[in-house]
């Protein structure tokens, strides 16, 4: 559904009340529209008890600093030859960083997983954790189109994705109007 940011903070306020069920909510919309309404419209959205909801974690900084210098440089030079390890090293992480975050608060903000989807990473784990009281926010660079939802279209179509139907419901995808 097409949204202005403060009607998305609203439908999220109104999502963040309901203490059963699947929580994973996404925000569509060009990355000038997710870098304003992070930098405007977000800043101004509360909980049900009237809290700031935090800061939105930028996935890919943090996958890369989980992973020590050593570590990482090692899995830079042997990426090509051993892209599974890597997947795997990556989905750890992105599991371990969404369970520290929501084992620390009801509430998780993400954006830039442009890594997740450049390795064709499950995105299994945020919908399972974003249950029964825990809620995940993902900022996702796309546009919805029928019943597909195309991340990355503003890139050159060989770089587009598609969001899988499954993973969040209709009432839980809202796209950022002008």
């Amino acid at each position: 559904m097409r949204m202005s940011g403060h009607e998305i903070n609203s439908q999220l306020r109104q999502k963040l009340e309901m203490p059963t069920g699947r929580h994973l909510y996404v925000v569509l919309g060009t990355y000038e529209r997710l870098e304003r309404y992070e930098r405007v419209d977000f800043r101004e959205a509360r909980s049900p008890t009237n809290q700031k909801l935090g800061e939105i974690v930028n996935v890919n900084h943090q996958l890369l600093e989980r992973i020590p210098d050593d570590e990482l440089k090692k899995l830079v030079q042997t990426e090509a030859s051993r892209t599974e390890s890597v997947k795997a090293r990556l989905i750890k992480e992105l599991d371990a960083l969404v369970d520290e975050r929501l084992n620390a608060g009801s509430f998780l903000a993400l954006k830039n997983l442009e890594m997740i989807f450049a390795y064709d990473l499950e995105m299994n784990c945020l919908r399972i954790r974003a249950a029964n009281q825990k809620h995940i926010l993902v900022l996702l660079p796309g546009e919805k189109v029928g019943d597909r939802i195309t991340l990355f279209h503003e890139a050159p179509s060989n770089n587009h994705r598609t969001l899988p139907t499954n993973l969040v419901p209709e009432n839980h995808l809202w796209e950022l109007t002008e």
